[in-house]
């Protein structure tokens, strides 16, 4: 046999003349799958074959019998009559099943669809106090990011864009006439990401999460990064590269005020007055934490009020919110609502993912404001409709 994918088509024409579904597509799906196996060996071949073309279990005989007179595995010739070909089926036992070729291949099959059943499950775990919380919060690791553009002062030459002046009067200044309209575009250019992160003691059980997030976007996303409890540190240093568990462990080591004590306002104010507020300006500010602040909030709001104002985008994310009956009670949260263009909740891994997702939207200030007031103001004239019934209803 010279030529394996020539063969296997030839095979699906015989398939097809005794009644199985070996069309076009199923044979090119598994000329495709030969680079995932080992084409040299029978037994894997004729079990990736089975897998994609029989979808009847009368078909199993069939295009067992076939395949081992077409590769020439067998001496016995099929008999006219398909059905009547014997071929020795699988047991159902449990101790020929450990030896049985199909037992195998299932057992091989219901592992991979266990794994991934567990991954998924373990995607939806709440990271604060799951039962598989430990064990979920190590698939922050394998979160995807993707750094946010912006648009450069300087442009580019392109086939597409805006018609160039300038380079339309330096030509004609060369030549007579123009050959084409030449056109530019603005370049881009990697916009600052800002990370601050409350480790105080209300966010005690999130903080494995919280800092296996710190560590995986800070380096991916080029962030400065912050923790804010008593005091307001910088902690990208320890988190520029990514971590393994000891270094994970002793980078969260460096920060003095974990689960401690939470002054928010003061830290984000201490942030704003000093050397860091050029930097926040235009950049996607990501302020992690559950809006407990100690004391009137006064601090709070003055600090989230300049945020918003400073940042291209101001994400506020709230671990607790993903939970079922949440409700923005405390004052932090609805300072949050007040201030903050998106607000995302962060219970569990695929929460995480869509916060690393949002990040990286090109939605700005102006859109996601004007998306927030619509749902306001929605909001606001169902309330008044229910009120103008009751009222209708009343007076009836």
């Amino acid at each position: 046999m010279s030529d394996l994918p020539t063969e296997l088509m030839h095979f699906g024409s015989c398939l097809r003349r005794y009644g199985l579904p070996a069309g076009a597509d199923r044979i090119r799906t598994l000329t495709s799958a030969l680079a995932l196996i080992d084409p040299l060996d029978p037994t894997q071949v004729r079990a990736a074959s089975r897998s994609l073309i029989c979808t009847e279990q009368k078909h199993i005989p069939i295009h067992d019998a076939l395949f081992n007179q077409h590769f020439g595995l067998t001496g016995r010739r099929l008999a006219q009559t398909p059905h009547e070909v014997s071929v020795p089926t699988p047991e159902l036992s449990d101790e020929s099943s450990a030896s049985d070729e199909w037992g195998q291949v299932d057992d091989q099959t219901m592992a991979l669809q266990a794994a991934a059943s567990r991954i998924e499950l373990l995607r939806t775990t709440d990271l604060g106090n799951g039962e598989h919380a430990a064990e979920a919060v190590r698939l922050i690791d394998g979160l995807s990011f993707r750094t946010p553009r912006r648009s450069a002062y300087t442009t580019r030459r392109s086939s597409i864009g805006r018609i160039d002046a300038n380079q339309i009067l330096k030509t004609l200044i060369r030549q007579e006439e123009l050959s084409s309209l030449p056109r530019s575009t603005r370049r881009e250019r990697d916009r600052d990401v800002t990370i601050i992160v409350d480790v105080s003691a209300s966010m005690k059980q999130w903080l494995p999460a919280l800092i296996r997030f710190l560590a995986r976007a800070t380096p991916r996303l080029k962030a400065r990064s912050f923790t804010v409890g008593t005091r307001l540190t910088r902690v990208d240093q320890h988190f520029s590269a990514p971590l393994a568990e000891r270094e994970l462990r002793a980078a969260q080591a460096t920060i003095p005020d974990l689960a401690g004590g939470t002054r928010l306002g003061e830290g984000l104010l201490s942030l704003l007055n000093g050397g860091h507020r050029e930097a926040i300006r235009g950049s996607v500010l990501v302020l992690i934490s559950d809006g407990w602040e100690q004391g009137d909030c006064t601090e709070l709001r003055t600090a989230c009020a300049r945020l918003g104002r400073l940042s291209y985008r101001f994400i506020w994310v709230n671990p607790r919110a993903g939970r079922a009956g949440f409700t923005p009670e405390v004052r932090g949260m609805r300072i949050a609502e007040e201030f903050a263009q998106v607000m995302l909740p962060a219970t569990t891994v695929d929460g995480w993912q869509a916060v690393a997702q949002n990040i990286a939207s090109s939605l700005g200030r102006d859109t996601t404001r004007a998306n927030r007031d619509a749902a306001s103001r929605h909001r606001e004239t169902a309330n008044f409709n229910e009120y103008g019934a009751k009222e209708t209803m009343t007076n009836g």
